[in-house]
């Protein structure tokens, strides 16, 4: 299936959509004029409530050809009228933050006093301005804050591109059954669900190398990114680089340490179930293995039958919740097909409350793949609840944006569980843990080798590409401990994680949804319809409110330990129905 963006633009006219893009960095120019001098302690609640609304249509237009740029790029790197687009795009986008920058500066000299106020008086953006509040101590001079917003474009983000165009390329040219062919990044991936055991380790062995066949590129590349957002991090007051992103997720950097270390301590469970596998299989793993089929005929899906599983499934849960996800098919928002130049991996793209989720995924028939598609799908309908939202109210930070697409997932995982018995069941439960470690602990791990990685960066004023593989390599022996081997190539897997590259930091937002989506999911067991309510709510409520506080709406309290612990006493109790 191939998506249709003609709701953005008909065609991609270059004219069109660069006059656009002017007309709405001319308004912003304006807007800036109008409300600069007016941001002081006399401002009245009215001028907020009006700077609020002006803003969020500014953005609501210029983001609207900036995410049909990056759409059009994504499904082919290669193309040259794409190219330019996602470069005119993102320069706009840089000069149209570079000048709304001297706003939050002004915002951020206000007094504590008149933001309360303000936030009593506009209840429908206190959250954003509870949110002016925390990040005042972080927030530069005007000065300051406009050569960030201007050098953002020629900074890491531009680097982060260089890295996704670079990667984007590579092709791998490989025999299988006999037959040389030359498959993207996707495809090769994909062969780590093999039933030929040599095939997966060929493979893998194959893709690694690639990256480190690039070590010099990749590697100066993450070390510029690191100094680029550690540099900011500095000069912004927070105590780590990890803290930035900390508060732009709507969390404590204490809640995200004790995440990281309940998780680290709970990877016996990781060892306990590849031991099991491997005695199941009667072989040694190595971690090419790790995703490998139980049986010689792993079932094919094809793209409809995927559909009708995922669709049957949100159906059963909640009938609104089904129409939404049944719209992407009807209306053709989707890209599943891989084609040379697609990016790899899936994402769900909404940035407005004016124009309805896209899904991107490489669809090539195994079960991952389909649940893939009810993860994306899963964000689509978050997407689509939450523009029930104002556009700054819309968009919720990273640690809840997973919360949809994990749920979906688990919607599907019942549904194809109940329909299995015997060893078919056995198997696919097994799966879906091999998954589901992939978003928690395999997170977990990365997100501890960044951490190291910006250390080490930090202490030394670099890091080769063989100290960066050490330092994952001795992550990955953490995780795994002696249930697998380690291949020397699965040390450069760190290259290949592009969130390190293009969102640092992003990736324990995994693991934390991942955990609140077992609590979650635990609640709609116990509770049953009387649930779907309640979830439709939390999904339609977007970023409007913290997410401790929504979640305490349902019954669930993150400021707890047994409450992150609980999610992996539900993985051990899976792990028992199997072994």
């Amino acid at each position: 299936m191939k998506w249709d963006l003609t709701v953005f633009y008909e065609t991609p006219d270059i004219e069109k959509i660069k006059k656009d893009l002017e007309d709405v960095f001319k308004r912003a120019t304006n807007f800036v004029k109008k409300y600069e001098k007016l941001i002081n302690e006399n401002i009245s609640a009215e001028q907020v409530r009006n700077y609020f609304k002006e803003f969020e249509q500014l953005m609501e237009d210029g983001l609207k050809p900036i995410q049909y740029s990056s759409l059009l790029f994504s499904e082919n790197t290669t193309d040259k009228v794409a190219q330019q687009l996602y470069g005119i795009s993102e320069q706009y986008g840089s000069k149209i933050s570079e000048i709304l920058s001297p706003l939050q500066s002004a915002f951020a000299q206000l007094s504590e006093e008149k933001l309360d106020a303000l936030s009593k008086e506009i209840p429908e953006y206190s959250y954003a301005i509870e949110k002016i509040k925390l990040e005042k101590k972080h927030i530069l001079s005007k000065d300051a804050e406009r050569i960030l917003a201007a050098t953002s474009i020629s900074r890491r983000d531009a680097l982060s591109n260089l890295y996704e165009k670079l990667t984007s390329s590579y092709k791998f040219k490989i025999e299988i059954d006999g037959e040389e062919k030359e498959l993207s990044g996707s495809q090769v991936r994909a062969l780590r669900r093999s039933p030929d055991g040599n095939l997966r380790k060929k493979a893998m062995k194959l893709f690694f190398e690639r990256y480190k066949a690039d070590e010099i590129t990749i590697g100066e590349t993450y070390n510029i990114v690191v100094k680029d957002y550690d540099t900011e991090a500095r000069l912004r007051n927070y105590p780590k680089p990890i803290s930035m992103r900390n508060l732009e997720n709507a969390v404590s950097d204490k809640s995200v340490e004790k995440l990281i270390e309940i998780t680290t301590e709970n990877t016996k469970i990781v060892h306990k179930y590849y031991k099991w596998k491997a005695q199941e299989m009667n072989e040694e793993l190595t971690l090419a293995d790790i995703y490998a089929p139980f049986s010689s005929s792993e079932k094919k899906y094809t793209f409809d039958e995927a559909q009708e599983i995922v669709l049957d499934a949100y159906y059963s849960f909640d009938e609104k919740a089904g129409k939404i996800v049944e719209s992407f098919f009807k209306e053709n928002r989707i890209h599943s097909e891989i084609v040379p130049g697609k990016v790899g991996g899936a994402f769900c793209s909404y940035y407005t409350t004016q124009i309805k989720p896209f899904v991107l995924l490489n669809f090539t028939g195994n079960i991952n793949d389909v649940m893939t598609l009810a993860h994306e799908l899963g964000h689509g309908l978050h997407g689509t609840l939450s523009q029930k939202q104002s556009f700054i109210n819309y968009h919720t930070p990273l640690t809840m944006a997973e919360l949809a697409s994990v749920f979906g997932e688990f919607l599907v995982f019942d549904k194809i569980k109940n329909e299995l018995e015997g060893k078919e069941k056995k198997y696919f439960i097994a799966s879906t843990l091999e998954d589901t470690f992939a978003t928690m602990f395999r997170q977990n791990m990365f997100a501890r080798f960044e951490i190291q990685a910006h250390e080490l960066i930090e202490k030394n004023g670099m890091a080769s590409f063989e100290e960066l593989s050490k330092l994952y390599e001795n992550e990955l022996k953490i995780m795994f401990a002696d249930s697998v081997k380690i291949p020397e190539e699965y040390t450069y897997e760190w290259s290949s994680i592009p969130h390190i590259f293009h969102t640092p930091f992003y990736v324990y937002a995994y693991n934390y949804a991942n955990c609140l989506v077992i609590g979650l999911y635990q609640k709609y067991l116990e509770m049953g319809k009387k649930f779907v309510p309640k979830y439709i709510e939390l999904l339609e409520s977007g970023g409007k409110d913290s997410p401790e506080r929504l979640l305490n709406k349902i019954g669930i309290d993150i400021t707890k330990e047994e409450f992150w612990q609980s999610a992996f006493e539900f993985l051990n109790n899976m792990l028992n129905e199997i072994i």
